[in-house]
């Protein structure tokens, strides 16, 4: 009976009807969503007669998805897929973003369809991959809510072991109200498309289209791109179109009137008529050839200067691309198309606008679509997983308020906004806690702002921070207004008691800890790890009170808590700005260490800073800071701290036994060329009025290097080596087989370097 039930329910959107002309008539139904839970033996089941349902109609088109099908860069591929019904598997693995990402694929009248075990035991023994080190998730409070949401979700069946609850399917039915624009012009889907079109299209002719445009999924960017791609081939014109996978734009390259593929990167298309806009180009005497070519990001083809063969870059879904190829992109060519996804499963796209837009052109043309085409408006899924993923960006349609109460919130911020600093201090409420403890109003305040300040955040993010058992929660509120927030992970401690020395000699790497472990392998102290300390993960103030001196603010009430709490120090880890840099020193922090790389995402080069609240840690920032300005400063070896260069043999002798990596001590050796070149002979004693065990201390680490700058001066390429400042594997190995030293890569010149340093420490 239920299974009976279960396919009429399915099916109900794709009966034949006893049309004139035959056709299959699909009611005007929204989207619904599906749960299958329960035990493997019933699920496999479920499954089994889902399929053999399925089947009864070919037309059709069903996708059928595992999470673990849609691990890292895999759950791209559903971009640009759609279909009738998708089957996500949530067995094995559960992410909020494979979710979204499947729950984007599906058409109007159809249904996601989601199989998860029995939801007691799911939410008790969910397996995670974020899991710090030494602690361990007995309940998921992320889980808990979202079937919690589920279950009293009106627009989602149920199919469990026990009972078949399935909402009649007039429930469904969509308002007249909610149908989306049949547009009386053929070529476009909505009246907001069209629009868009003739926009890009008149800035074009104008030879001065820098446009970007942005949608949450299913609003019909793709076939916006296609169409306004094809009249300018029509045209004659060579377009260069972009995006992280070729796969990702095949919705894009299907609008076309008429294609020939080739190599699977590209795609010709040639015209026998000329398309021009109606009013505004008059028909060519000559055939045009038009030509649209897809290259991956980092083509050179997208960054020649002299190539004037394209007469237009389109980069579709910008978003998951890093920052920095976006702005060569713009660098390098006069006329470009940005396109993105906002609220999209791959990270927040007012995310990236908001890191973006300070570097777009003045005269940058954005476009916005909203109305949705794969689905019709008010669609009860994608409301589902925007409510339940907190991916809303509106800090006050997130607090869930009602109109009446939007505009006294309104009002409230307009009359907050005018107070001092001081005053607003007053007010304010601070309070620092687990999420556990975080009512829904402030949840999606706090995922709000955390999703505008911070680029590419995504809904698998939001889990890892409700979820994770060494995640503390900062919130600055007024009344029912959270001004500011920020994320607290707990690090080190007895936690990596067990591992700290290995920590120390790059031997380990355990999860989490993140800023705890970079300060035990930048110092070599494997006390560094065993210290408590509270890493400030992210920050972010409501952008109505940015630059008010609330961020500050917050950091005092965090250091207060901290210092009540006896944490050895705070740390904090962010993609370096000049801006930020003041911001952190200004707070009392010290920056101890930038990174050699930048972030792939933000372009960004990272820094730890850190805030001692004791003696030891104070020490230790002291070395740290000593160590780091070693490889600017101008005095010689035998003129360092004796920290400095214990820090410096620790290092080097690890690197030869073979646990830190070349670029770790890249900057030692450029330290140790520049004492080799300048003075060839042995470092001398020094501190003669130090205290013995000093002296011995200072003399076996002097003994240690004068070895080593031996080793430079009878190796004298070396020196001229290890004198570039930054690494270069191509050089190295170059340098290396110029003098007889055969090497593969960098993992062979690494382990030829090593050779010839271990003398050293023998």
């Amino acid at each position: 009976m239920a299974l009976t039930q279960l396919r009429e329910w399915l099916l109900a959107p794709y009966r034949e009807d006893d049309c004139e002309n035959g056709s299959q008539a699909t009611p005007l139904l929204h989207r619904r969503m599906l749960v299958i839970s329960g035990g493997n033996n019933f699920c496999e089941a479920a499954l089994s007669s889902l399929r053999s349902l399925t089947d009864e109609l070919s037309s059709l088109s069903i996708s059928n998805l595992t999470g673990n099908a849609l691990k890292g860069k895999m759950r791209k591929q559903v971009l640009g897929v759609e279909c009738d019904i998708a089957l996500l598997d949530c067995r094995d693995s559960f992410k909020p973003g494979d979710i979204m990402a499947v729950a984007g694929i599906v058409k109007r009248s159809g249904c996601l369809v989601l199989i998860c075990p029995e939801f007691n035991a799911w939410v008790d023994n969910i397996a995670v991959p974020f899991l710090s080190e030494g602690f361990t998730l007995n309940h998921s409070r992320y889980l808990s809510r979202f079937i919690d949401n589920l279950r009293k979700n009106p627009y989602v069946g149920f199919h469990t072991e026990t009972e078949t609850v399935l909402p009649d399917i007039s429930f469904y039915s969509v308002e007249q109200k909610s149908i989306h624009n049949e547009h009386t012009n053929g070529r476009f889907r909505s009246v907001e498309q069209e629009h868009a079109y003739y926009q890009l299209h008149q800035v074009y002719m104008r030879n001065q289209l820098n446009a970007l445009i942005t949608a949450p999924r299913g609003r019909g960017k793709s076939s916006l791109l296609g169409l306004f791609i094809d009249s300018l081939v029509k045209e004659g014109k060579h377009i260069l179109l972009t995006s992280e996978r070729s796969e990702n734009v095949t919705n894009v390259l299907s609008r076309f009137t008429e294609s020939e593929e080739a190599g699977n990167q590209n795609v010709k298309l040639y015209t026998s008529q000329v398309a021009s806009l109606e009013t505004q180009r008059a028909a060519q005497q000559t055939t045009p050839k038009g030509l649209v070519k897809w290259v991956p990001p980092d083509s050179e083809l997208l960054f020649g200067k002299e190539n004037t063969k394209y007469d237009l870059v389109i980069v579709d879904e910008a978003a998951s691309m890093p920052l920095p190829v976006i702005n060569r992109i713009m660098a390098y060519n006069p006329q470009w198309v940005l396109s993105t996804t906002l609220l999209g499963y791959e990270g927040s796209g007012r995310g990236f606008i908001h890191k973006l837009i300070p570097n777009l052109p003045n005269e940058t043309l954005h476009l916005t679509l909203t109305t949705p085409l794969r689905w019709f408006e008010n669609d009860p899924v994608e409301a589902f997983f925007n409510n339940t993923c907190l991916f809303e960006n509106d800090c006050v349609k997130d607090a869930g308020w009602n109109d009446n109460s939007k505009s006294s919130i309104q009002n409230n911020i307009a009359f907050l906004t005018s107070l001092s600093t001081s005053e607003l201090i007053t007010a304010c409420e601070f309070d620092i806690c687990s999420f556990e403890n975080v009512d829904e109003s402030m949840l999606q305040q706090i995922m709000s702002l955390l999703s505008l300040a911070h680029y590419q955040t995504t809904p698998d993010d939001f889990m890892r921070l409700m979820d994770s058992p060494d995640v503390l929660v900062v919130t600055f509120k007024i009344k029912d207004l959270v001004l500011a927030t920020a994320i607290i992970n707990i690090e080190g401690g007895d936690f990596l008691s067990d591992v700290a020395l290995g920590i120390a000699e790059g031997k380990r790497r355990p999860k989490g800890h993140l800023g705890a472990q970079r300060l035990t392998l930048l110092s070599a102290d494997f006390n560094a790890a065993t210290q408590s300390y509270w890493r400030i993960n992210r920050i972010a103030v409501h952008p109505k009170f940015q630059d008010k001196g609330i961020g500050s603010q917050l950091i005092k009430k965090i250091v207060k808590k901290a210092r009540k709490r006896t944490i050895d120090a705070i740390l904090t880890s962010y993609g370096t700005t000049n801006k930020l840099d003041g911001f952190w020193s200004n707070n009392g922090f010290e920056i101890v260490d930038y990174g050699r790389k930048p972030n792939k995402a933000s372009g960004e080069t990272s820094a730890l800073a850190v805030l001692p609240l004791n003696v030891y840690s104070d020490e230790l920032v002291e070395k740290v800071v000593a160590l780091k300005a070693s490889f600017i400063s101008t005095l010689s070896l035998h003129e360092l701290p004796i920290s400095v260069l214990e820090i410096y043999v620790s290092k080097l002798n690890h690197f030869t036994q073979g646990t830190r990596t070349l670029d770790d001590i890249w900057p030692i050796l450029n330290k140790l060329a520049s004492e080799a070149k300048r003075r060839p002979k042995a470092i001398s004693d020094r501190h003669e009025n130090k205290r013995s065990n000093d002296a011995e201390l200072l003399n076996t680490n002097l003994n240690v290097l004068n070895k080593l700058i031996k080793i430079m001066n009878t190796n004298s390429y070396l020196v001229s080596l290890f004198e570039v400042s930054d690494m270069n594997i191509t050089l190295i190995k170059e340098v290396l087989e110029d003098n007889g030293v055969k090497v593969n890569g960098l993992k062979g010149s690494t382990a030829a370097i090593r050779a010839i340093l271990r003398p050293a420490f023998e």
